[in-house]
């Protein structure tokens, strides 16, 4: 497997907004590229260890997305997301790992392929693919612009051209369905079987039902869901059993209740804390919410912001977090607060006993975990280039 560092298309990025919001290291100081792996069995992991999966995120280059032992900082084995890839999905059995992934025939130009991967999740050798309509969503990453249905039968995967719908595959039979039209929404969020939603430009979510073969049934809009004006939705909800959770841009967490035939949106709860002249809110949007299921805690990464539009097409809601608050979601109380090594642009939880909250320090090429309890940084682990979404190997 060759293995890349080039930063071109970085440069002018981390020169600019961004740079002046986030300590970078020199573009010279980059970690040292790991060696390839070779060919890769991997065992079954221990009952107590803690394995992740890390997306190194390349803009305008070709990603991965690297297994790492986070108990020890071991790279285990790497898979290739294709172009701007944005990360994988491990069915729920652990039988096999789908990425979506847009690949050129030339590296970085000629004909455009967009393909939908299965890998053997012991060898991370690629089984098969079918190729998709090159209509694949790429942008920075975002936890929910892909989906599996819950009996892992069909992914879904957003499509803009710009125009907005949803790409629907078969990853039992290894076929292409069909494209549902999803118009003013974006992001893709399972809801059963055979159901997800959409969140829309006009505060709404809209639903979409699926026949058995994975075509379009039923749609439903249910307005409301929030005020698309005054506090937009970070698109990269969380899911814990049959609720999901978003937070806004001013810190109001928005739950949609999907284990009934119809979404329910439950009563809307602030995360948010005015200390002086400044609030704190949650941001930024590659994975600023994660949920330990069996402890029913959320977590959000957080940073204090005077909640005024920078201009430029960068504002307030995309600076790094540099504290994780930890609530309890029966009571909704804040239980802790966890200050963060670096400024941090995802969080991630381990679903054991003795869980790692991960929260990624994405320019300074490091994840570092800490103990979910006292909040004690534990191991800093190098990157080859920029880590963003982070997904535990449960």
């Amino acid at each position: 497997m060759k293995y890349r560092s080039t930063m071109w298309s970085l440069r002018a990025w981390l020169a600019g907004t961004l740079a002046a919001c986030v300590p970078v290291l020199a573009l010279g100081a980059l970690p040292e590229l790991p060696e390839p792996t070779g060919n890769v069995v991997l065992p079954e992991k221990p009952a107590h260890a803690h394995w992740a999966w890390i997306g190194d995120y390349q803009s305008g280059d070709y990603g991965r997305s690297i297994l790492y032992n986070t108990d020890t900082g071991e790279l285990l084995g790497i898979i290739d997301t294709g172009w701007e890839g944005n990360g994988l999905h491990v069915s729920r059995s652990g039988g096999a790992i789908y990425t979506p992934g847009t690949f050129m025939s030339r590296g970085y130009r000629g004909e455009r392929t967009d393909v939908v991967t299965t890998y053997d999740p012991h060898t991370l050798n690629a089984l098969r693919e079918v190729v998709v309509p090159a209509k694949n969503a790429h942008g920075l990453p975002s936890e929910n612009i892909s989906t599996l249905t819950d009996d892992d039968r069909f992914l879904m995967m957003q499509f803009m051209t710009p125009a907005s719908s949803v790409g629907v595959v078969d990853v039992k039979d290894n076929k292409f369905v069909g494209e549902i039209e999803t118009s003013g929404c974006a992001f893709v969020m399972a809801a059963g079987n055979r159901r997800f939603f959409t969140l829309c430009g006009d505060g709404s979510a809209l639903a979409v039902s699926l026949t058995e073969d994975g075509k379009e049934a039923s749609r439903k809009r249910y307005p409301n869901l929030f005020d698309a004006d005054k506090d937009p939705l970070h698109g990269a909800g969380v899911r814990s059993g049959n609720t999901w959770y978003f937070v806004s841009h001013r810190g109001q967490v928005h739950t949609v209740d999907v284990a009934e035939p119809e979404l329910k949106f439950q009563p809307v709860w602030a995360v948010a804390e005015t200390a002086g002249e400044l609030t704190w809110v949650p941001g930024p949007a590659f994975q600023p919410v994660a949920i330990h299921n069996a402890k029913q805690k959320l977590y959000v990464l957080m940073h204090p912001s005077d909640l005024k539009p920078k201009g430029g097409g960068y504002d307030f809601q995309d600076d790094p977090g540099i504290e994780a608050w930890v609530f309890d979601l029966k009571t909704r109380h804040r239980l802790q607060r966890i200050p963060l090594k670096n400024p941090s642009f995802a969080i991630a939880v381990s679903q054991d006993e003795s869980p790692l909250l991960y929260a990624t320090a994405t320019f300074n090429f490091v994840v570092t975990t800490y103990d979910e309890g006292t909040g004690k940084s534990l191991l800093d682990i190098s990157i080859p280039t920029f880590p963003t979404n982070i997904h535990p190997v449960n």
